[in-house]
């Protein structure tokens, strides 16, 4: 069932928006870099070239059967522009490079201090979170639908990248990245400990689908409430903060972006809002609803639309050397 009415908001001009600046950290969301929702005309032009993608301008993916030599570009006039806005401002150091994965809906966490990705391997590690004390270094999740993930810990000053798509959060990652995060923190109790008093971890919540599109079948419901149970949360407390009947069968429209906040709050962890989100979504712990903007790459649209690929967008923290 595709939902309805659906919205759309294309008023970004650059490929990226900045979350969050302070002397410690940088936040980054893409996008397309350009408007996905294509005229009829240029639809019946892409069908007769064969053509029938959603790459937009600034696809991050290299397993979306886009042109790969593009999408290298696209990673480097990313890191470029990344650091040509640092130059601007005149607020940290320029970033040395930018870690990706191939991911793959696990509970599996990186921590890219590990020697065998000092190297920046043309071939990523398969995990779905990054986490690093690193400066410099900028943490990527490419997402077109799930939730993605920043956090920092002001404690031991590191900084970490989910992949929350429904299996992920099912599977823990949350609660497996803060577990790296903590263990870090406990080897390293001196530099926290100069700092004073603990602070709380900050988290963000990049472009995502929102719950007026995302359709799912009570078995995902019932996955993700037996993840939750495992965290030890209130299983039915969280249903009603997430599901939404639907008349059809075995059916509900899920908020996934509340779901990661849920999970978040319950290991002491506050999101902080950056959301652009029209006055009727502003409840929504995310920036965007990816499926509503077309600014942004949404996997479930292009399923909808009956398109044969769409690209991948990136939501990016980097630890500044301040």
């Amino acid at each position: 069932m595709t939902p309805n009415p659906i919205t759309l908001n294309t008023s970004h001009e650059k490929p990226f928006q900045v979350l969050a600046h302070t002397d410690e950290i940088l936040i980054i969301q893409t996008n397309a870099g350009a408007d996905l929702a294509a005229t009829d005309t240029q639809t019946a032009a892409n069908k007769q070239k064969g053509q029938n993608n959603s790459y937009g301008g600034f696809n991050l993916g290299l397993h979306v059967n886009d042109d790969p030599a593009q999408v290298l570009h696209n990673r480097a006039q990313l890191l470029s522009l990344i650091n040509e806005y640092l130059a601007q401002q005149n607020k940290g150091s320029g970033v040395e490079a930018i870690y990706w994965l191939s991911q793959i809906h696990s509970n599996q966490v990186i921590r890219i201090e590990d020697e065998y990705l000092d190297n920046l391997s043309l071939t990523p590690p398969a995990a779905d979170a990054l986490v690093t004390a690193k400066p410099n270094q900028a943490l990527a999740i490419m997402t077109a639908d799930c939730v993605p993930i920043v956090i920092y810990d002001p404690n031991s000053q590191q900084v970490a990248a989910i992949h929350a798509g429904w299996q992920g959060l099912a599977n823990g990652v949350v609660f497996e990245t803060y577990n790296e995060l903590i263990k870090f923190q406990s080897l390293n109790s001196n530099s926290s400990s100069e700092r004073g008093e603990a602070q709380p971890l900050q988290a963000w919540i990049g472009a995502c689908i929102t719950q007026p599109c995302y359709e799912v079948s009570y078995d995902v419901v019932d996955k993700l409430l037996l993840g939750c149970e495992k965290m030890g949360m209130k299983t039915e407390d969280v249903r009603s903060k997430i599901v939404a009947e639907l008349e059809e069968a075995n059916k509900a429209w899920l908020d996934l972006p509340r779901l990661a906040q849920l999970q978040l709050k319950q290991l002491g962890i506050a999101v902080e809002q950056s959301t652009i989100l029209g006055d009727e979504s502003k409840a929504s712990p995310a920036l965007a609803c990816s499926y509503q903007d077309s600014s942004y790459y949404s996997y479930r649209r292009k399923t909808h639309l009956g398109e044969a690929n769409t690209g991948r967008m990136a939501l990016l923290i980097v630890k500044l050397n301040s």
